[in-house]
């Protein structure tokens, strides 16, 4: 099981603050679990259109 960190950039204050976490269940590689996991992150931790989330995983840092 792999664990994503899910953040949210602060532009007021400048910073990023974790928003929460997602964990990679699946034992398979079934092709396009990467981008399923960062549909989730997308969907349940945007507050609003305006917000951009960062997911964190392998020292690679993704906005969406």
């Amino acid at each position: 099981m792999t664990t994503f960190t899910v953040y949210r950039f602060d532009k007021v204050r400048d910073k990023k603050v974790q928003v929460g976490t997602l964990v990679e269940r699946r034992g398979k590689d079934r092709g396009n679990n990467l981008v399923g996991l960062l549909k989730l992150a997308s969907t349940r931790f945007k507050l609003s259109s305006g917000h951009t989330i960062q997911i964190e995983f392998g020292g690679i840092l993704v906005e969406l």
